[in-house]
């Protein structure tokens, strides 16, 4: 009788250490086939922190002001004053509306006290804007863009949410926001001026070989 019960005790013992073994391989064993796997380091760790709101913005216009800038380079001299209809913009009209952007948009938050005169007036060419040729667009250009680029630099956490001005309608940031915004939707239009002219524009080049077109 003593020596039944001691079997049975062995016997309890046995299958519970079994058990334990099996569920310690359960919880160790690798993840199935084709699950990804994260870095040790990484396993239940929090994601990368974002960048601040400024940085974020300036990202995008710069990425902007680089297709742009590519694409004033890149376009003929001899197709400055071309236009695809007599109702829109010639290429050097639609590159100086977006120096105009800039300057408007920026020259304040650059700590400047007016912005430097327009070169285009709905489409047409203000005194300060006629006769220009590529090399005075490309530099005009350029000069608004190192404009926003101080403005960035002026922008802080700190301020960001203040008012331009006093009166003004937006706050620093959305000052740079609304610039970005406007200037990328002229970018559209430069796109469709360079397909026009079967040009690769700046944006789809560095994609070339990829499937882009």
């Amino acid at each position: 009788m003593r020596r039944l019960g001691l079997l049975i005790a062995c016997c309890l013992a046995g299958a519970a250490l079994a058990a334990a073994s099996q569920s310690t391989q359960q919880t160790a064993s690798p993840p199935a086939a084709g699950m990804p796997q994260m870095p040790a380091g990484q396993r239940g760790g929090p994601p990368p922190a974002l960048p601040g709101l400024i940085a974020e913005v300036q990202t995008m216009f710069n990425n902007i002001k680089g297709y742009i800038t590519k694409a004033a380079d890149q376009f003929p001299e001899d197709k400055y004053d071309w236009s695809p209809t007599p109702d829109v913009r010639t290429w050097g009209g639609l590159l100086s509306h977006v120096a105009d952007d800039n300057n408007g948009l920026c020259f304040a938050l650059a700590g400047e006290d007016k912005a430097p005169p327009t070169l285009d007036s709905n489409g047409k060419p203000t005194d300060a804007g006629k006769g220009l040729k590529k090399a005075d667009i490309v530099k005009l250009l350029a000069e608004s863009f190192a404009r926003c680029d101080k403005a960035f630099a002026a922008v802080t956490e700190a301020n960001m949410l203040e008012r331009v001005t006093p009166t003004g309608r937006r706050s620093k940031l959305g000052q740079l926001i609304y610039d970005t915004q406007h200037i990328n939707e002229h970018y559209g239009n430069i796109v469709t001026y360079m397909r026009l002219q079967g040009m690769v524009p700046p944006s789809t080049a560095g994609r070339m070989g990829r499937g882009a077109f």
